[in-house]
């Protein structure tokens, strides 16, 4: 694609994650500029302006519009803030590019096209993977008209979802059925779409739902045959696989051609003139020269971007960077848009209409119940909807005790959050405000919010050595009688074997030479310590190992390195025991800390019984979900070797990189033996120690 011709001035709305990628997109394409950024949370949206040298910061539309120094808003806002926030840009009269979907309803696309077309307002879509490289190059070939006309289009669409394997059920997309293919299904969609035109006839077989929580249903997969405008066409729609296969076939008169946008290839199959048994030997070597030649540019080119000697490439980012240049393209040059307004309407009204005829809500068994809200807690529960939260949760309901529990998401929360004696708050950690307002009422506060993240140091710094600093200070201000702080071992060193680690052993005295996140951890420990001992802050740390269980990946990072779940890397030759904890034992340490007034100004580390080596994690894990899992022993000298020549590559292409941390390599191989007396003494506390338990719990829960 060529460039833009006049210089458009950009006011992002929305500093999420999606927002990194448009910044660096428009950044990356001379004509355009981002000039401000919106966002209700100020601090969210200075963080973005900060690294993507954007100069005006607005707490509102209205004063980014009002300030007359743009020519363009892309909204980027979570789906149900779509409706609302795009309308008001539409107002203005300026260009607006919205992240899919266009809107949550039928209803809400024809308010918003009504709007574009009132105030003259052109309104794209970003449909991003209609520009998809492997994508388009299906489409070049189906256009140059080599394989003949073009009969049908076949999609399989079979994904993970972070989300669902996470247990995060209050994000949007499980809301109600429909909205996950509003969040998924209208990226496969739209690529149909754009071959064969919108949908008439159709119809759809849905897989068994799912009840992710009282009275919400989920349903991960649907079959879908439908009519284009002159074409038939097929969608195999499912999401929560292990493995990911996302491919497009274009069936012509004269061949076919398919499109694999996990690999970034394309290949066609066609005729020759050669008779049956040599056309099917040429055809196969064409089709593996096309396969190998592709994967060896696409390695070459991420060699390339990751070493700074060329611009970023990947495909998602390419398949962004050219729809926001598309979008632009197209305004200056009076042309329609590609994916306008009116294309993203017709996939959110065809996903309506598969969710209306596939997803039954009759299937329901129960109405969702509302959850409590008020004040009327003795402990607070800070970040207790996630995975050691939830079991906290439920220990403490069990015991009669008034929980608090705050969280930036309350939906779609399982039973034990619906307690008598459970009120749920919702609030962000990173606020002053909403932790003053959730702090008051408690008596004790137990702090499993883990801050967030980011990729600097000062950002990991800011996340998780910041979070643990406010809610400390609102603890002291609002006087609370005991914090259970729940760190992570990940701020000890446990690289030296002839080192035992005890409840008592301080953080790494080295932690400026650990990665950002151990030293963080380390920097968070102190600080709480410093304060018990300097303002008296009534704290305990807590410092769990590699918890597993019930609601969590067994794919765990302290393990190895996962490229894929079906390979991991080790740390080290994986025969040194580690220490795993059961989430359930975790839980019960927390409350028992809530309960003993001595533990207050100590430090344990939750550590079981049960420590398997690396190897035999992997091999359980592979025997009970009779998955091929394989575990890869790694010297750590050669993990350091790699991590250098990297860093090399990456200071000779320019980047001001750290260099590699052989002592944080060491630890995370966690080869130190763990004392964890003192806990069982203070705590009253005895994790499991049975091993075939431990292997129900933590490994067969998975199967």
């Amino acid at each position: 694609m060529g460039s833009t011709q006049k210089k458009h001035r950009i006011c992002l709305v929305g500093a999420g994650f999606i927002s990194h990628i448009h910044a660096e997109a428009i950044n990356s394409l001379p004509h355009l500029k981002l000039g401000g950024i919106v966002d209700t949370n100020k601090a969210a949206a200075e963080r973005v302006a900060k690294k993507w040298g954007i100069e005006r910061v607005f707490s509102s539309v209205e004063d980014a519009i009002n300030s007359r120094e743009f020519d363009a808003f892309h909204v980027l806002v979570p789906p149900n803030a779509h409706a609302s926030v795009t309308a008001e840009c539409l107002k203005s009269g300026l260009p607006v590019f919205l992240e899919k979907p266009l809107a949550t309803s039928s209803e809400q696309c024809e308010v918003l096209l009504a709007l574009s077309q009132t105030h003259s307002a052109p309104l794209g879509v970003n449909q991003n993977f209609i520009y998809h490289p492997a994508f388009a190059k299906l489409r070049q070939i189906i256009e140059e008209g080599t394989l003949g006309p073009l009969e049908t289009v076949e999609c399989i669409y079979s994904m993970p979802l972070r989300q669902l394997s996470a247990r995060q059920f209050g994000h949007w997309m499980f809301h109600e059925p429909k909205n996950i293919l509003l969040e998924q299904a209208v990226h496969p969609l739209s690529q149909i779409y754009s071959l064969t035109g919108p949908a008439s006839e159709h119809s759809t077989l849905a897989g068994s739902p799912t009840e992710i929580s009282p009275g919400v249903l989920f349903f991960g997969q649907a079959n879908v045959s439908f009519k284009g405008a002159s074409l038939p066409a097929h969608l195999q729609f499912a999401v929560g696989r292990e493995y990911p296969f996302w491919q497009v076939t274009a069936m012509c008169k004269d061949g076919s051609v398919v499109a694999d946008m996990i690999s970034n290839r394309t290949f066609s199959y066609k005729r020759s003139r050669w008779l049956e048994a040599v056309e099917y030997l040429i055809s196969g070597a064409r089709i593996a020269g096309q396969i190998v030649l592709q994967s060896i540019a696409n390695a070459g080119t991420y060699t390339l971007s990751i070493s700074g000697l060329k611009a970023r490439s990947d495909p998602f980012f390419m398949s962004m960077r050219s729809s926001i240049e598309a979008f632009y393209q197209a305004i200056d040059a009076g042309q329609p848009i590609r994916s306008d307004a009116a294309f993203g309407a017709s996939l959110v009204e065809f996903c309506e209409t598969i969710a209306d005829t596939a997803f039954p809500t009759s299937e329901l068994k129960t109405a969702a119940p509302i959850a409590k809200s008020g004040n009327d807690y003795e402990i607070l529960i800070i970040g207790g909807t996630g995975f050691i939260g939830h079991h906290v949760v439920a220990a403490l309901a069990g015991k009669n005790k008034r929980v608090g529990v705050m969280a930036r998401n309350i939906h779609n929360l399982s039973d034990v959050f619906h307690h008598k004696d459970v009120t749920l708050i919702k609030g962000d950690a990173t606020r002053e405000a909403d932790l003053n307002r959730a702090i008051a009422p408690a008596e004790i506060v137990i702090n499993l919010a883990h801050g967030g993240g980011g990729e600097s140091w000062e950002e990991i710094r800011n996340a998780l050595v910041g979070s643990a600093r406010v809610v400390a200070e609102k603890c002291l201000a609002h006087k609370i009688t005991k914090l259970i702080h729940v760190g992570s071992i990940a701020g000890l060193y446990l690289g030296d074997p002839a080192m035992p680690v005890t409840g008592a052993t301080p953080p790494d005295p080295l932690a400026s030479e650990r990665a950002d996140y151990a030293r963080a951890k380390a920097e968070a420990d102190r600080l709480l310590m410093s304060w018990h001992t300097e303002k008296n802050l009534p704290v305990c740390i807590l410092r769990p190992g590699v918890v597993v269980g019930d609601g969590t990946s067994p794919f765990h990072s302290g393990v190895g390195v996962y490229n894929n779940d079906q390979h991991c890397l080790g740390w080290n030759n994986g025969t040194n025991p580690l220490p795993f904890i059961l989430v359930e034992d975790v839980a019960q340490a927390i409350v028992k800390a809530t309960q003993r007034d001595e533990v207050i100004g100590k430090t344990y580390n939750l550590v079981g019984d049960v420590r398997m080596p690396a190897t035999d994690y992997i091999a359980e894990l592979a025997r009970a979900t009779k998955r091929p899992l394989k575990f890869h022993a790694q010297a750590t000298w050669k993990l350091q070797g790699v991590e250098l020549a990297k860093w090399l590559i990456k200071r000779l292409s320019g980047r001001n990189v750290p260099l590699p941390s052989y002592r944080d390599l060491k630890s995370r191989g966690m080869t130190s033996p763990f004392n964890i007396e003192d806990a069982k003494r203070d705590l009253d506390w005895t994790p499991v120690a049975d091993r075939q338990e431990f292997i129900r719990r933590a490994i067969l829960i998975h199967a």
